[in-house]
């Protein structure tokens, strides 16, 4: 299925009367009320987009002169993921943004590391069968492993990538009881009693807020990470200058959202 510019298109008989499709209407509908009601949020995750394009651009058109295509093809994942994100924060998928956001994460650690040590990306295609061999490599692939070799290249980096990778952890991308109720809803019933209810998509609060943030950040560390990688890139494109304002975007919309944070009882 390949990406359509330009056409609205409508929505075929049957559509929103099966649960499949139900569900996926109204996450539609979400994205249609955050475009239209929360514009400088859409503006943010669509900027960060475009820049994940010039970088997929980039590494697209470089990927036959490269030495091997894995670290161009991981950010490219990651590119892909991002919107994938930023599609499910979005349409008020609060919970299911950090699993995807943690891939973002550690597609753009795996593609830097690949890119800057010449001899590892021929070692993380030959994944061994011996014990022993697979144990030194999955002690090398290991993502601690990977956070520690980019603190060698640049501390504040990788005390980022691992506090975007335990907020996923924490909020939804692995089991934990800290996200386990995230997606529960507690109303009064006429009659006074608890009513609980699943709430998968959610509106504009401080859950929403928190995952916005999160996925924004997760893409402005793939900008960042595929800017060091790729240095002719970083000065062609100016990548750093990019992340930067990305990261003075986001400051100010966390400002503007202090109501809202109030409100939901920050």
């Amino acid at each position: 299925m390949s990406e359509q510019r330009g056409r609205h298109l409508t929505p075929p008989d049957g559509w929103g009367n099966d649960a499949l499709s139900h569900f996926q209407a109204a996450a539609t509908q979400n994205e249609y009320a955050a475009f239209v009601h929360a514009p400088e949020w859409h503006q943010a995750f669509s900027s960060i987009a475009a820049d994940l394009a010039r970088c997929t651009q980039y590494a697209i058109s470089t990927l036959l002169q490269s030495n091997d295509p894995a670290a161009r093809s991981l950010f490219m994942t990651a590119h892909n993921q991002y919107l994938a994100a930023a599609r499910l924060a979005s349409s008020g998928q609060c919970v299911a943004a950090y699993p995807v956001g943690r891939a973002v994460v550690e597609s753009a650690l795996y593609g830097w590391y690949l890119a800057t040590d010449a001899t590892a990306a021929t070692r993380w295609h030959n994944k061994p069968t011996d014990k022993k061999l697979l144990s030194n490599w999955s002690k090398e692939f290991k993502f601690s492993f990977l956070t520690g070799k980019l603190a060698g290249a640049h501390v504040d980096r990788a005390v980022w990538a691992k506090w975007l990778h335990q907020t996923a952890i924490d909020f939804g991308a692995h089991p934990n009881k800290e996200a386990l109720y995230a997606n529960m809803n507690h109303q009064r019933g006429d009659d006074g009693q608890s009513v609980l209810q699943m709430q998968f998509l959610h509106p504009q609060n401080k859950t929403a807020l928190l995952a916005n943030k999160f996925v924004l950040e997760t893409g402005m560390f793939a900008i960042s990470q595929f800017a060091m990688s790729f240095p002719h890139a970083d000065r062609t494109l100016d990548l750093s200058k990019a992340a930067a304002a990305h990261a003075l975007g986001l400051r100010s919309l966390i400002d503007g959202s202090g109501a809202i944070m109030k409100s939901d009882g920050a």
